[in-house]
């Protein structure tokens, strides 16, 4: 059964976190917030001998959750339903690890001064983007000012065209989730120079989740070598 996260618990909850590449993303949101903020709350549970065997978070409406084999999915999943969620993460069809790449990446650094410049390319195709800067602003620059997170980008005449960003970066893992490019800049060579140039700055196993396989084949070709395929 699914409980609140106490402080008490917090250290092994992390521990929990360090074996999943979802768990890398409730990491950082615990890094981030911890237990007593509104902006976010964590849960757990427990097998029959007491030790934690499923650990989730509810970000923004965003339910993300990791579980070993003893845990009871459905029960989590219906949990989340209770809870309000508007949506579940979930692993993408094809998981990717980083391995080495022939090439150097010479992207710089996306930190809390140059991240507004970040919005308009990670959103450009979202509709009625603006409404939610605020908060996803607030929530990064807060990540990235405690290194919690970190970006790479390409910037021309200052400004930026392209972009490359993990959601979440436990002690042993991170995980790149935010990939975009402007459309008139694309098929340069951008996308893959900030993609490749975080992946090599990350001292950790470094993942990418896709469900579309032309933009896995394209994640290889930097460097990524496919470890799941569902």
């Amino acid at each position: 059964m699914l409980k609140l996260l106490t402080q008490a618990e917090t250290e092994e909850f992390l521990t929990f976190c360090n074996g999943y590449i979802e768990g890398a993303v409730i990491f950082t949101r615990l890094k981030a917030y911890g237990t007593d903020s509104n902006e976010a709350l964590f849960w757990l549970s427990r097998n029959e001998s007491g030790t934690i065997n499923a650990v989730c978070s509810l970000t923004d409406g965003i339910f993300t959750y990791c579980a070993d084999e003893t845990a009871d999915t459905q029960e989590i999943l219906m949990f989340a339903g209770i809870m309000g969620a508007r949506e579940i993460t979930e692993k993408g069809k094809y998981i990717l690890k980083f391995d080495k790449s022939c090439k150097t990446g010479t992207a710089e650094d996306i930190t809390s001064e140059n991240l507004k410049s970040v919005f308009p390319v990670a959103f450009e195709d979202a509709e009625d983007s603006s409404a939610f800067f605020p908060d996803w602003y607030t929530d990064a620059s807060h990540k990235l000012r405690h290194s919690l997170i970190h970006g790479k980008g390409v910037f021309i005449d200052g400004r930026c065209v392209s972009v490359a960003l993990t959601s979440g970066e436990s002690n042993t893992m991170a995980v790149i989730s935010s990939v975009a490019t402007l459309k008139e800049y694309r098929k340069k060579g951008y996308g893959e120079n900030a993609v490749i140039s975080l992946a090599q700055s990350l001292n950790k196993e470094v993942y990418l989740m896709t469900n579309d396989s032309h933009t896995a084949q394209w994640y290889e070709k930097m460097g990524f070598h496919t470890i799941t395929e569902q």
